[in-house]
Order: C-alpha cells, then sequence, then structure tokens
C-alpha cells in the first residue's frame, strides 16, 4: 500500500475547534503530509535584461512583494470567508511572504511514489514565496470546516512552464485510475474539471475517511500563468457523521475564478 497522503482529518477537527476557542491559531491547516519545503535557488527578483538589439526585454518575474499582493483576500471571496487567525504572528500581522520560520508548516503538493522521482523531489523542494489561507464560515464549525490555501511562486516563465508540466505529470500519475494494478492510496484521487484560469491548469479532487469517522474532501488546482505557478487547495471536512457539505462544486468554481482573478495575467 503506498504511503497516506492525506492528514489525519483529526488535526483538522482540532484546528476548527481552536478558532472557535479564540487561540492563536497555531499552524496553517496542512492538507498534505509530503516532503517540507527546503532551501532551493531564489527566483528572480523580478528584473528585466534588455535584450542583445537594445530594444527587447526578458519577461517579467514578479517580486516576492508582488506575489503577496496577488493574494486573494476575504473580500474576493464573500462575506462568510475569514482570514486564518494564525497570521496574526507574521510579519504585519497579516499574509504574504513566507516567512523562513513558517516554511515547514506550508503544505506541499500531495505526490506518491508512481509519480516518478522527478515529480517527487521537485515538489518536495518547491519554494513558495507568498501564502494565505482562508476558512469559511458554516453553520456549525464543530460539525463542518471548509478551508483554502493560494500558494505562489514565479520564476522565468519557460522554467514555470517546465515545473507545471513535471508536477502535472506527477500528480496526474497519483490518480487512482493510473495506479498499479495492486497498489492503491488511502481514499480516492480523480481528475476534476474547473474554470479555464490561467494559461495551464491541472485539478484533482480526492477523498478519505479518517479512522474516527469524519470525512474529508480535498480539491486542488494548479495553475501556471506566465511566470506565475500558484496552488489552490481546499479541504472541505465533515467532522460528525451526520454533517453535509455546505460548499457544492458551483461555489467552488467560483472561488477558483475569484483566487485566479488577482493575477496579473
Amino acid at each position: 500500500m503506498a504511503p497516506v497522503v492525506r492528514v489525519a482529518v483529526v488535526a483538522l477537527a482540532v484546528a476548527a475547534l481552536a478558532a472557535c476557542g479564540g487561540g492563536d491559531g497555531g499552524s496553517p491547516t496542512t492538507t498534505s503530509t509530503g516532503t517540507p519545503t527546503t532551501a532551493v535557488p531564489e527566483p528572480s527578483d523580478g528584473a528585466t535584461t534588455p535584450g542583445t538589439d537594445g530594444t527587447t526585454a526578458a519577461p517579467t518575474v514578479p517580486t516576492t512583494g508582488e506575489l503577496a499582493g496577488y493574494l486573494v483576500t476575504p473580500s474576493d471571496l464573500g462575506p462568510d470567508w475569514n482570514l486564518w487567525e494564525g497570521f496574526s504572528a507574521w510579519p504585519d500581522g497579516a499574509p504574504g511572504a513566507v516567512p523562513d520560520d513558517q516554511r515547514a508548516v506550508i503544505p506541499s503538493l500531495p505526490m506518491c511514489p508512481n509519480a516518478g522521482e522527478a515529480a517527487v523531489t521537485l515538489a518536495a523542494r518547491l519554494q513558495w514565496q507568498a501564502f494565505t489561507q482562508l476558512h469559511l464560515a458554516t453553520p456549525d464549525p464543530f460539525a463542518n470546516m471548509v478551508v483554502v490555501q493560494q500558494l505562489l511562486l514565479a520564476d522565468d516563465p519557460d522554467a514555470t512552464a517546465a515545473t507545471f508540466a513535471t508536477l502535472r505529470d506527477g500528480l496526474t500519475s497519483c490518480l487512482t485510475r493510473n495506479l498499479p494494478e495492486g497498489e492503491w492510496e488511502i481514499g480516492l484521487r480523480e481528475s476534476l474539471t474547473v474554470p479555464a484560469v490561467g494559461e495551464d491548469r491541472y485539478a484533482e479532487r480526492s477523498s478519505s475517511v479518517d479512522p474516527g469517522g469524519a470525512r474529508q474532501q480535498m480539491r486542488l488546482v494548479l495553475v501556471r500563468d506566465g511566470a506565475v505557478l500558484m496552488a489552490i487547495l481546499l479541504d472541505d471536512v465533515l467532522i460528525t457523521p451526520d454533517a453535509e457539505p455546505v460548499l457544492t462544486d458551483e461555489a467552488f468554481d467560483a472561488v477558483v475564478t475569484g483566487i485566479a482573478s488577482r493575477l496579473p495575467g
């Protein structure tokens, strides 16, 4: 059996209870258990380079500060969305550039052994530059929790395109229908159709059941838009046995569109 690629839902439920209790927010909700990010060379600082003929310039790569400006806000998604309380411990008390001491808790993409060494290694080494996490107010937060995370990085457009292709192919290899006979991830992973955002996109839906009976549905959208690579991870957690989903497919599509609308392209 392949390793588990979803964090125990119990941890998510604890995060929900902590938020309701007015705590400091703890760590961001982790939606996958892949290898923590490790240091890799920083992307370009955003400067342009004149062409050899003096009339053209290399594509502009957004700086980390500019990427922070592309992060979604609650007002982009609607009145029932709120920022994760844990940002109070971040610089300026707000989401933005990922502090070095927070990199270990930033989620990584859910690769499996079938993805291949190149994709697994790349996913583990991604140096996400900007991050935010929002929570949807639900009628009963002790029964249902909805969390969305947005991660951004930027590099030369050709490098970003190559990174997207490697990650897309690796994630596709982890879909349940593509696993070798006899190999099974915990839960079901299937492709997902989402609005046509960015220049390239990949989307999947996965579902699992915690040993305690809580159900979790995670939607992942990976988007390439020029020099920018973006991941959207949305967890819909049904904590109690009688809980019903509160986020429809149409509502999820609206979330994806709202987040992608922040990108410069």
